[in-house]
């Protein structure tokens, strides 16, 4: 048997995935979400400490980058969900499996589920005292990193977002094609090392990033350390976080939802897949 799945079963076995990811109920959708708010939280704040000495730009982007896939590989491998890989239930939906509004509940679900976890890991760093390490370097770049993503405007974050959920969403489904695990590890490390490259930006890893920044700005331990201007540092509020959370969260969407759309549009029709798919085990 083919240890891959091709485009045309992958495209089945997304449309199973999102119709079991949406009959979940709301207790299960929130911890799965709860989860991978967490792992790319932690994937964060890994990818931010193994880079945050680096001065070369290109050195630095790659090393976070190879860190921070730690966290789709956990989400994909231990299972946990994510609003961005999620928007990928609209294969469900056109294939009438499952409404709109089932999609729609889900991702609210999942997006303040990731949310939680996010901020669960945010309390937990701020309390370890690991931000003062590197002699303050560590904090000064989640701060400034922070209040550079606040600053975009609504149609560069917008942008930004969708650029980022294009590759997060292709780094899923391509994990579906996969019936191991390291497959699964591997298909998925390319599209997210591409995304942390190119600066894009993502809902769930800014939800550790911006409320950390703010929280960090707000202790006096922590900003002395930094030695971050007083003006950069009133920029970091909540209302900035909104600014930021609102036009990168639809940007995702929208990427996702060209991705899913897309393939739906190529591969219309069931194949002779359906008992294919039906035997490998869809984990939502």
């Amino acid at each position: 048997m083919d240890c891959y799945l091709s485009p045309e079963q992958i495209k089945e076995y997304t449309v199973e995935t999102g119709v079991k990811k949406a009959e979940n109920g709301l207790k299960k959708s929130f911890l799965l979400s709860f989860m991978g708010g967490m792992f790319i939280s932690l994937a964060v704040i890994g990818s931010l400490i193994a880079s945050c000495t680096i001065d070369n730009y290109s050195l630095s982007s790659l090393v976070a980058g190879i860190v921070f896939t730690a966290g789709l590989i956990m989400v994909v491998v231990a299972g946990a969900d994510l609003f961005t890989g999620n928007v990928l239930i609209v294969l469900a939906v056109l294939q009438k499996r499952i409404t709109a509004l089932k999609m729609a509940k889900n991702l609210a679900i999942t997006f303040l589920g990731n949310l939680a976890g996010a901020l669960f890991i945010v309390f937990l760093v701020q309390g370890s005292g690991i931000l003062s390490n590197a002699n303050g370097i560590l904090v000064q770049k989640l701060v400034l990193k922070a209040a550079h993503k606040i600053e975009y405007p609504f149609y560069q974050a917008f942008i930004l977002g969708i650029l980022c959920n294009l590759l997060v969403s292709l780094a899923v489904w391509m994990t579906y094609s996969s019936k191991d695990t390291g497959g699964k590890v591997l298909v998925c490390m390319f599209p997210i090392l591409l995304f942390i490259i190119g600066g894009y930006e993502h809902i769930v890893a800014n939800m550790y990033y911006i409320p950390a920044g703010v929280i960090a700005a707000m202790s006096g331990n922590y900003t002395s350390l930094s030695a971050v201007s007083s003006e950069i540092l009133s920029s970091l509020t909540l209302a900035g976080i909104v600014r930021n959370f609102i036009p990168v969260t639809l940007g995702n969407l929208v990427g996702g939802l060209v991705v899913g759309c897309t393939y739906a549009n190529i591969y219309k029709s069931k194949s002779n897949v359906g008992e294919l798919v039906s035997r490998i085990k869809i984990s939502a």
